[in-house]
């Protein structure tokens, strides 16, 4: 017997397959809580650079700090490099997620996805700095500071594809006209004043102290908290979809979707609906 492509593309999942789908579908959700925890780890009691060593120190007392720290820097940057990779399962939901609100051609995922993927190497070329900085700590003072300079400014000019990232999800709020989105306005607002936030960190490159420094106010904490907070809102956001469409699917199964809302069908599989 044969099925033309759009049958094919209707068939119900068998039982392993969906169960597989609905794990994988958590665990992407969950890669970045464990990210985020595993970089916190990393960078503040085993690397020290939480809070950031000042632009305005001395090449000497930023030797002396690699020095000291040399064993931490070490393993934490290493395990950044893992924990970082963990980035691109969550993102990789984020793109299935505006795929599934934008439809097709899927721009907006793709462009998501792509800025994510940018990012993610970015944050491991770090990671890698750091280690050839701490690889001979007695080489001379003065390349130590041009490699923490260097790794630092790649850490804030990362700053537009992770903008493009966060605009990509606002657009994907305000599209999706469905009863029950996946972002609600507020949580379109919120990803876009994320965007806007991180933005000042481009200005690092003209200030070594105050507020717009890589270890001020606008340069770093404010940045560094905007993300953490709004991309935690952002994976509850898609477990509770999650959650959502998964009854919607038991509903289904149990033949009860009679009285319920079908201008959502259940998402099949990480590409979500089509």
């Amino acid at each position: 017997m044969e099925f033309s492509p759009a049958e094919e593309h209707e068939m119900p999942d068998d039982p392993v397959k969906a169960a597989i789908k609905r794990r994988l579908w958590m665990f992407g959700i969950c890669c970045f809580p464990i990210a985020l925890l595993g970089c916190a780890v990393a960078l503040v009691p085993l690397a020290h650079f939480i809070p950031p060593p000042s632009p305005n120190w001395s090449a000497e007392r930023i030797s002396n700090f690699y020095s000291d720290h040399l064993t931490g820097i070490r393993i934490g940057m290493i395990g950044t490099m893992f924990f970082t990779a963990l980035l691109l399962p969550f993102y990789t939901i984020v793109a299935a997620e505006i795929r599934a609100i934008e439809g097709r051609p899927a721009v907006l995922s793709s462009i998501q996805f792509g800025a994510a993927v940018v990012l993610v190497m970015e944050l491991i070329v770090i990671a890698m700095l750091v280690l050839v900085a701490s690889f001979r700590p007695d080489r001379d003072a003065e390349v130590i500071r041009v490699l923490n300079d260097f790794w630092w400014f790649v850490w804030t000019m990362a700053i537009p594809v992770y903008c493009v990232q966060y605009i990509c999800i606002a657009v994907a709020g305000f599209m999706d006209k469905r009863p029950h989105p996946t972002w609600p306005r507020w949580a379109a607002y919120l990803n876009a004043w994320n965007a806007l936030l991180a933005a000042g960190g481009v200005l690092v490159v003209f200030f070594k102290t105050g507020p717009f420094a890589w270890n001020g106010l606008i340069g770093f904490w404010v940045p560094i908290l905007a993300f953490g907070t709004v991309t935690l809102i952002n994976a509850y956001l898609l477990y509770r979809r999650h959650a959502y469409t998964m009854q919607l699917d038991e509903m289904q199964t149990a033949g009860m979707l009679a009285g319920c809302d079908r201008s959502e069908p259940p998402r099949r599989g990480l590409a979500g609906v089509q």
